[in-house]
């Protein structure tokens, strides 16, 4: 592949936009480039050919581009070409089916984060890579790591007063804020109504309360609005780490939902750690 095309534009015209956008194949003419004219520092003539529509079923997901002048002259090898992409169709159309599933299976369809069964079951392999082993001696991994959960203050009001339509709005607005605060190695989800969760791995204790707290300030300083009514919003954090928190994973979140109990019973809109004994 031409890494030249990566993130490349393509313009309206262009003869592989025009096959993707009518479903039929669209062949360059003479010197044309195949890709429109993005990329002049090489000659047309070597991006001439056909751009065939990939459809996998009911949509069309993309095109085949085949380089070469010879290519549209030559009917017997369209022909050929065009039986090949109808039977990538089905193949297309499973592989959707798939990924669909997938996603399905590990994403809360409305904030599009990943869903409580799936953020469980990630935190869950931490858990085992540091527990103990069967003679009592030390996990090879003793890493630390935080969990945060996060929920959304006077939510039933909200939903009460705005309706459901403006509640989901909102969650999908502060699932946004929440995972624009991590890095990419951590993991947030939305585990139940309003309440997320955020895993930090090899994030010790002081790092966790700055991200809640980052995380805090920045769904009260959104600007939320409903339509283009201002709402306020805020949210509660409550932190635990290991191992500064609690020394068994176990207790992890426990010891997080604690904290984010005394958040809102402090009067909500702040962020407070575990305790011990959480």
């Amino acid at each position: 592949a031409d890494r030249r095309l990566q993130g490349l534009t393509l313009p309206p015209a262009a003869p592989v936009v025009r096959a993707i956008e009518t479903g039929v194949p669209v062949a360059s003419q003479r010197n044309d480039d195949i890709f429109g004219p993005g990329m002049p520092e090489r000659r047309r003539q070597e991006r001439v050919g056909v751009a065939y529509p990939l459809v996998d079923g009911h949509f069309i997901v993309g095109a085949l581009v085949l380089l070469g002048p010879t290519i549209a002259a030559n009917a017997a090898a369209a022909e050929q070409i065009g039986r090949l992409i109808m039977e990538l169709g089905p193949r297309l159309a499973a592989a959707r089916a798939v990924r669909e599933a997938e996603e399905r299976a590990v994403l809360d369809p409305l904030t599009g984060l990943r869903n409580r069964r799936e953020f469980e079951k990630q935190v869950d392999q931490e858990r085992v890579s540091r527990e103990p082993g069967e003679s009592g001696a030390p996990a090879a991994v003793r890493e630390p790591g935080t969990l945060i959960y996060v929920d959304l203050d006077h939510f039933k009001a909200l939903n009460d007063t705005l309706g459901h339509a403006a509640g989901d709005a909102a969650l999908r607005h502060v699932a946004g804020i929440l995972q624009a605060q991590v890095r990419d190695v951590d993991l947030v989800a939305r585990i139940g109504g309003e309440e997320f969760a955020v895993w930090l791995p090899r994030a010790p204790l002081e790092q966790g309360l700055e991200v809640a707290e980052r995380m805090r300030r920045a769904v009260e300083s959104s600007g939320w609005r409903w339509n283009s009514t201002p709402y306020p919003m805020t949210a509660s954090c409550g932190v635990a780490a290991y191992p500064e928190t609690v020394r068994d994973i176990n207790n992890l979140r426990s010891a997080a939902d604690a904290a984010l109990y005394r958040a809102k019973e402090a009067g909500r809109n702040r962020v407070e750690k575990a305790r011990p004994g959480d």
